[in-house]
């Protein structure tokens, strides 16, 4: 490009490969990779003309990456620069997921034949007392999309940020129940020569690296356009200790809800595995079958021929790895049982204290808003 001079400010180790990769493209004379924090660096001309920062995250200020930006940028950035992406909105719509609930929720009134209800309980109390982090469907939202809050990068203030209160409106286009309320960001990049390039992370977006937040309600709700076309309601954001922030979502009509996290950060975002691979998985059939003749141009969530390709596909790789496995435990070396039995206990020893972790936060935070 045009950029006499680009400085990379990254913290974490990240920087090394990063410099490796300035290297190999010979930039070396024009890109300097800066391994520190954004808070501590001292740029030798004295400021800049344009600020580049991916600061977002889950409810927009998840990451608590956007503080040391405006730092940044009251400290080094040039009048009349430019800041990319020049303003951040946080969005939102009502969701109706039936197929999901049942598969979560309702799938305990009967395994095999079994009652297993009591789950329920546990199960909502356990994965829906706090947002979630899905790939949502836009044919399953339920409402229009709502703007919550919006973030303007040049006139922000870290004080600005402490306390953020919004009223909602959905506008509800069928009737249908509504199982949650769904968030996601759109980050406009306002350019100098007027022209502006959004960058737009929800559902009808399709699938992207962000994806979006999910919060279940404890029990479905009715939406009825006979009833009423308008659901409001309010959002509030604080931030908390150490980074973390609180959240509060109150749906007053058309049936009131409401949901509260205390101390919420990247870590506390809960995810399903088994849904995202399942994201993942129509993304990659639908790019195979973009660029490969032999995988189906179907990429519905049942096709049948598109499971078989890539289960087929996945098992040969399981099967390689369970090989190299039973390789080293019935090797005749003592060193490679002994790495491998040491590295299993390890690695047991740090999933438990993960799975102990996020326990313990869940029920701190399950006990904050009793």
């Amino acid at each position: 490009g045009r950029s006499q001079k680009v400085y990379c400010i990254e913290a974490s180790s990240l920087a090394e490969t990063t410099k490796e990769i300035v290297a190999a493209n010979n930039l070396l004379h024009k890109i300097t990779v800066l391994n520190m924090l954004a808070e501590d660096v001292e740029l030798p001309e004295g400021g800049c003309d344009i600020i580049v920062s991916e600061w977002m995250g889950y409810f927009l200020l998840y990451e608590n990456m956007l503080s040391p930006v405006l730092e940044f940028r009251d400290k080094w950035l040039r009048n009349g620069g430019l800041i990319l992406p020049s303003s951040v909105k946080l969005m939102s719509a009502l969701y109706s997921d039936p197929r999901f609930w049942n598969s979560r929720v309702t799938f305990w009134n009967d395994v095999y034949g079994f009652d297993f209800s009591p789950v329920k309980n546990v199960l909502i109390q356990e994965q829906f007392l706090w947002p979630e982090r899905q790939h949502l469907e836009a044919s399953n939202l339920a409402s229009g999309v709502a703007e919550v809050f919006s973030i303007d990068a040049y006139n922000a203030t870290k004080e600005s940020l402490q306390e953020i209160r919004s009223a909602l409106s959905y506008r509800l286009p069928r009737t249908c129940p509504c199982h949650g309320a769904a968030f996601w960001f759109k980050a406009l990049f306002e350019l100098s020569d007027g022209s502006v390039v959004t960058l737009d992370t929800g559902p009808e977006a399709g699938y992207n690296h962000w994806s979006q937040v999910i919060w279940y309600f404890e029990e479905p709700i009715q939406l009825d356009t006979a009833e009423t076309s308008i659901a409001e309601g309010h959002f509030s954001m604080d931030a908390g200790t150490g980074g973390a922030f609180n959240v509060e979502f109150y749906l007053t009509t058309p049936t009131p809800v409401y949901k509260a996290a205390q101390e919420q950060n990247p870590d506390t975002i809960y995810q399903d595995i088994f849904e995202r691979l399942e994201g993942e998985r129509a993304f990659a059939l639908k790019q195979a079958a973009d660029t490969a003749p032999e995988w189906p141009q179907e990429t519905t969530y049942w096709d049948g021929e598109a499971d078989e390709l890539l289960t087929s596909s996945s098992e040969a790789r399981f099967s390689a790895v369970s090989r190299y496995l039973r390789d080293i435990y019935y090797s005749k070396s003592a060193w490679r049982k002994t790495a491998f039995l040491t590295s299993m206990v390890l690695f047991g020893f740090i999933l438990g204290r993960c799975f102990a972790y996020k326990r313990v936060s869940r029920l701190k935070g399950h006990r904050k808003t009793q």
